[in-house]
């Protein structure tokens, strides 16, 4: 397991955090948010999961 920030955004704006252990980035993305997500394109909403091992970020957005 690893350990992710999951981050809410709005456009460029973090409008929640929290650290989120997890398998993957997208399972961080579903726990944290407690939403479905899938990869993220030009949404204004939307999850910023990053994998603080190696300081990757993954975007994803929220489905529906």
């Amino acid at each position: 397991m690893k350990s992710f920030v999951v981050e809410t955004m709005a456009g460029e704006a973090v409008t929640g955090s929290q650290m989120v252990i997890a398998e993957t980035p997208l399972d961080a993305a579903k726990i944290g948010t407690g939403r479905e997500v899938q990869q993220r394109r030009e949404e204004m909403e939307w999850v910023r999961v990053t994998d603080e091992a190696d300081a990757a970020v993954f975007r994803f957005a929220f489905k529906g």
